[in-house]
């Protein structure tokens, strides 16, 4: 049986790790159906609530499937994403994936099924779970952040025109481990290196570079489920996702 790696970035994420790890042990027995074994691996980076002691708890009540990845120093989300890349690659094989989304709780696991539906049925390398899609919703977003993300939606097409790409910045993606394989042999080790959330457009990007083929699922997207505050830097991430997006075209054409 192959095996399904959800790994999961957290930081101060007390108040919503342990019922994201419970909704996707909810899925193993469908996921078992389909072929895949679960593991859930939530990444602790150095967060300084009661996120490592909830994870933990959860490593103790599912043994054999929930197991911490701890960083000894904070390396943001972008590192967050090269532990998840590093920790696949040398951990997954061939027909394994793996699945990455935030750890806040707005990001409902039920969407794991509809991906692997996806994922065969397109023979895509990378799923994107999209909120520009049929049956897509936001809810509990303030509309200055819907606005930001529209925004972003058409910059982003028109910049780096990926190929049945809507949702260049939304985290919750499966991946095929033949196509995270490649990043580390292409780019290096910790391959991403944008500091803001524009890592995740910047990996993306990458495996687009690495010949992925994409396909996405509409989602709900549910920020009102989300406890504690928002960890993102509005400022900061704009303009690190305007200048990102040109960045990587520009090496796109050096390669």
């Amino acid at each position: 049986m192959n095996k399904l790696f959800a790994i999961i970035p957290c930081y101060n994420e007390e108040e919503n790790i342990g019922t994201l790890i419970d909704t996707w042990m909810e899925q193993k027995s469908k996921l078992n159906e389909h072929g895949y074994e679960l593991f859930v691996y939530p990444i602790d980076d150095c967060s300084k609530d009661g996120t490592k002691g909830v994870i933990l708890s959860k490593c103790n009540e599912y043994p054999e499937n929930v197991k911490l990845l701890q960083h000894e120093i904070n390396k943001n989300l972008c590192g967050g994403l090269n532990t998840a890349i590093s920790f696949f690659s040398e951990n997954g094989n061939e027909g394994d994936l793996l699945c990455i989304m935030d750890g806040d709780n707005t990001q409902s696991p039920i969407y794991i099924h509809d991906m692997l539906s996806s994922l065969e049925d397109k023979n895509s390398d990378c799923v994107i779970a999209s909120r520009y899609r049929e049956n897509a919703d936001v809810m509990g977003l303030a509309g200055y952040r819907k606005m930001m993300s529209d925004c972003a939606r058409f910059y982003y097409t028109l910049i780096l025109r990926i190929p049945g790409v809507r949702d260049y910045t939304c985290g919750y993606r499966l991946y095929k481990y033949e196509i995270i394989k490649k990043i580390p042999d292409k780019f290096g080790n910790d391959p991403i290196h944008e500091k803001s959330f524009a890592c995740m457009m910047e990996l993306l990007y990458k495996i687009y570079i690495c010949g992925a083929k994409f396909s996405e699922v509409g989602f709900k997207l549910r920020y009102d489920f989300k406890k504690g505050e928002s960890k993102m830097n509005v400022g900061k991430t704009a303009k690190n996702s305007l200048t990102t997006a040109i960045k990587l075209k520009v090496k796109k054409g050096m390669i």
